[in-house]
């Protein structure tokens, strides 16, 4: 046979390897076809995402009370929730929790009160 043929035929069983295992849209049939494939469609919810977006909003709660201080923080928040819907729901969402006082406190411990 012809050595083009040959190599031609090599490259193709390598391809057949290679897209045999990952998700790449192509199959080569027995016949040296290549064909699209249908990929499968992963629906996942980002976790990591979600995980990232709570932990920031915790560091932003801390760092926004270590500079203002607790009582000015709290003083603000409930000034903030007696406006409207919306102010009352990020009043909600920045209220006073164990975490991010923690966070103030270790801000204060460790940098002093913030210069004014």
């Amino acid at each position: 046979m012809d050595a083009n043929y040959n190599r031609f035929q090599e490259r193709l069983r390598r391809l057949d390897h290679t897209s045999a295992g990952d998700d790449s849209g192509v199959v080569v049939r027995p016949d040296g076809l290549i064909v699209p494939r249908r990929r499968r469609v992963r629906l996942s919810f980002p976790w990591r995402s979600l995980a990232l977006a709570v932990t920031c909003c915790f560091l932003f709660k801390g760092f926004m009370i270590w500079h203002q201080g607790a009582a000015e923080y709290s003083a603000r928040l409930a000034e903030l929730s007696d406006q409207t819907a919306g102010h009352q729901a990020a009043a909600w969402l920045l209220a006073m929790d164990p975490i991010s006082a923690w966070i103030g406190a270790t801000l204060t411990d460790a940098l002093g009160r913030p210069p004014v």
